[in-house]
This record gives C-alpha cells, sequence and structure tokens, in this order.
C-alpha cells in the first residue's frame, strides 16, 4: 500500500551560476502541491552518511558542482558520492536533475555514471544544442507519461545532446528532442554560443539529425533512478506537461509506482494557477505576488 506521504531530501549546494536560485524552491513547491511528498532542502552534503538519508524515500540531486561554466569542478567527495549510490543500489530512489547529470573531470565518479544509466560528457562528444525554446516529443507507454500531451515546448532551456547509453543500462527514454542541422544556424544563436560553432564542421558533429533523450528513468540495484535532462528555465518548470512528468517521475522514483494523475485544468480548473495540483488560483496568486 502507498505511504500517505513521501520524504525527499533536495541535496543542492552548488549550481552554476546561470540558474536561477529559486529552482529549488519551485521543486519542492510543485511536488508537495501533489499532497504526495515531504521535501526538505539541504545545501551541504559533504560527508554524508547512510544515517544523514535516513527515512528518506528519494533524493533529488540538483547539484553541479561549478560556481560558473568556467570554474573548477568542486566533487560532493568520496564519502557522499558512495554514500547516495549505495542507498540506491539497496533500494533507494533518486532523481538527477538536469545539468547534475553532466560527468565533470577528472573527479566524476564511474559508479555515479553507471547509476545515471548515460555518460554525458563534453571531452566525449556531448554538446550544448543553441536552441533555447524547443518541442518536447513525449514517449507514450510508461506511467509516468500517462496524460501528458503527445509533445509541449520548452521556455529558456538547456538542451544538452549526443547522450552515450552505458552497456547493460535498464534505461527507458520518456522524453526526447530533435537535434538537428537547421538549429546550428549561426545567424540564430546567442552571440556566446556563435562563438564556439563558427569554425565547426556540421558534417562532424556526431548523431546529428536525431532525437535526443531529455527524460528518462533507469534502474541500478534494487533502486530506481529518474532523469530530467531539461528543467533549467523557471518557465519550463512552470509548465503543466513538465510539472506532471517531475511529479509522477518522483513518485515512481520514490515507491516504484505512479498515482498521481495529469494536473486537472478543464472547466473552472483551467484557471489554477502554477503548480496546478493545488486549489491557488490565478486571482489568489496575483495577490499573493503583489509588490514582487
Amino acid at each position: 500500500m502507498s505511504k500517505e506521504l513521501y520524504n525527499i531530501l533536495i541535496v543542492t549546494g552548488i549550481v552554476t551560476s546561470e540558474h536561477d536560485p529559486k529552482t529549488n524552491r519551485m521543486i519542492k513547491r510543485t511536488l508537495e502541491s501533489t499532497g504526495r511528498f515531504k521535501v526538505k532542502i539541504t545545501e551541504e552534503f559533504r560527508g554524508a552518511s547512510a544515517e544523514t538519508i535516513e527515512g528518506y524515500d528519494a533524493i533529488l540531486l540538483n547539484y553541479d558542482g561549478k560556481v560558473d561554466v568556467t570554474a573548477p569542478y568542486i566533487p560532493l567527495g568520496a564519502t557522499a558520492e558512495k554514500t547516495l549510490c549505495d542507498y540506491v543500489a539497496n533500494g533507494g530512489g533518486i532523481i538527477i536533475y538536469h545539468s547534475s547529470v553532466i560527468a565533470q573531470e577528472p573527479a566524476f565518479p564511474a559508479e555515479f555514471i553507471k547509476m545515471t544509466g548515460a555518460d554525458f560528457k563534453f571531452t566525449n562528444g556531448g554538446r550544448k544544442n543553441p536552441k533555447l525554446s524547443f518541442r518536447v516529443d513525449t514517449v507514450k507507454g510508461d506511467p509516468i507519461c500517462e496524460g501528458v500531451p503527445d509533445f509541449w515546448y520548452t521556455a529558456q532551456d538547456d538542451l544538452f545532446v549526443n547522450v552515450k547509453w552505458l552497456e547493460d543500462s535498464n534505461v527507458e527514454v520518456l522524453a526526447t528532442v530533435y537535434d538537428g542541422e537547421e538549429d546550428y544556424d549561426i545567424s540564430r544563436m546567442q552571440k556566446h554560443l556563435a562563438r564556439d560553432y563558427e569554425n565547426i564542421d556540421l558534417s562532424k558533429l556526431e548523431n546529428l539529425n536525431q532525437d535526443n533523450p531529455v527524460v528518462w528513468k533507469n534502474t541500478y540495484g534494487k533502486g530506481r533512478v529518474f532523469v530530467p535532462f531539461i528543467g533549467h528555465g523557471i518557465d519550463t518548470i512552470r509548465r503543466a506537461e513538465f510539472v506532471s512528468i517531475l511529479a509522477k517521475g518522483c513518485e515512481w522514483a520514490c515507491c516504484g509506482e505512479v498515482t498521481i494523475p495529469y494536473p486537472d485544468l478543464q472547466n473552472e480548473r483551467r484557471f489554477a494557477a502554477w503548480p496546478y495540483y493545488d486549489n491557488v488560483s490565478l486571482a489568489k496568486l496575483a495577490e499573493l505576488t503583489e509588490g514582487m
């Protein structure tokens, strides 16, 4: 029988500076609005042990270890990394959020990459597609995707492509985005990205003109791994489709089941405000945020 509430710990602390600092609070608000989760946030996880995470049904990792994109990587440390891997291998759940997937060098542990089910490194063919808003295609058939439209759009997000699947992984892809040659038109890029691509031979870009995974799930030992590789922009986080996939994926990570429905936005519920699962109307939200 399902628990009344699942306990999730958001592990964060160092995330590159272009990420909005409201992200963790928005994730917490999203999950708790469903009535299925109780969420805490910690910004210090170094040295964490099994006792630190005892009683949690899943860990949500939003930590990429870089103060900015040019800064050196600061790992959680061998103790904390082993604690997370052991926790999942023994039956726990983990949500590896957005840039937390990116394998940093030289300190990113191989066992953590194995747990993710995929290897994404900028030094191994991984790249950032220049487009910021893009169509996401939902892969149907999994309960996490039930009720989610066949396709939807992000806003001011990050698209990382050319993920390498690990052998013997149990990955199931839940959503994809097309990485096409037309995306690399320098005249349409932000200037800092155009500088990276102006002398690139597009024919040399590995796995171009293909659908790329942006949401997937994996199993690791006895545990469950849910990976939303998008979710950079707060306007994407506000999308009902992303809200639903995140909430359902987190529930699956906690218990292996999905009971949370797609948000009801029909009839009078069409006036529901983000994150859609509770009863805050657009008018009430405006009142709550007046002067902000």
